[in-house]
């Protein structure tokens, strides 16, 4: 018993040599796919180029460290006393998640809506507001007031610093978003009054020479009409004097 040999799957009707004619061409169906993988390559638009991650581990580092400086500086100028009969409320470390957590929001709106560099994220958002904020602190200062025996009011603290801190993370995000957008509007606005400008300096220009022409050609037709009537004139002088000299 002899195996049939697999069948061939059919051809496509763009592959077919008879669909290959000049009326087809006309139509367009040749080189489709050429044109289309064209189309999309022309308009995907720049394409970023991904960072070394050595490069974005230094900029993290970098930003971090300068975070942590900060916060820390912070930190002394508003230092917490801590007792077993008294605690204070860590103002230092609760305005400093609060005012990282708005600079970390505002950054997040405004890179939604324009384009920026590869180091800026690493550095400002990870680096810089990820070293400056801290909720490993607002856990240990948390729990040193429960030890001390003031519970109600580390559950507060800690409630507060929550709400303020996603709060502020929603409103930086909008008023960035918002800050970037009348950026945006306002360099398409410059552009556009520059090109305005631009069509208007093109118009004049055009409109001089346009004057300029007519002017040249008015001056060529009167040179013209004056030699006309210095040629008429120098005519009947010619021949009022060969009726004189015949006479």
């Amino acid at each position: 018993m002899t195996s049939s040999p697999d069948p061939q799957p059919p051809a496509s009707r763009r592959d077919d040599p008879r669909m290959q004619t000049a009326e087809m061409a006309a139509l367009g169906f040749e080189g489709a796919d050429e044109w289309e993988t064209e189309s999309e390559t022309i308009g995907s638009g720049p394409v970023d180029v991904p960072w070394a991650w050595w490069k974005i581990a230094l900029m993290v580092a970098a930003g971090g460290a300068l975070g942590s400086m900060l916060r820390f500086v912070i930190t002394i100028l508003a230092p917490t006393v801590t007792t077993p009969t008294l605690v204070e409320v860590p103002w230092a470390t609760f305005w400093v998640n609060a005012i990282g957590c708005l600079a970390l929001g505002a950054l997040t709106g405004v890179l939604e809506v324009r384009r920026a560099g590869p180091w800026v994220q690493p550095l400002l958002g990870t680096g810089l507001c990820g070293g400056f904020t801290t909720m490993s602190t607002v856990v240990l200062e948390g729990s040193a007031m429960i030890g001390a025996d003031f519970p109600l009011k580390a559950f507060g603290y800690a409630l507060l610093t929550v709400v303020v801190c996603l709060g502020a993370v929603v409103i930086g995000m909008l008023a960035g978003r918002r800050i970037a957008q009348r950026m945006a509007e306002g360099s398409r606005g410059q552009r556009d009054s520059r090109g305005q400008r631009d069509s208007r300096g093109q118009r004049g220009t055009r409109d001089q020479e346009g004057s300029r022409v007519r002017r040249g050609s008015r001056r060529q037709r009167g040179q013209r009409r004056s030699r006309a009537q210095r040629d008429e004139a120098g005519a009947d002088g010619t021949e009022s004097t060969d009726e004189g000299s015949a006479t």
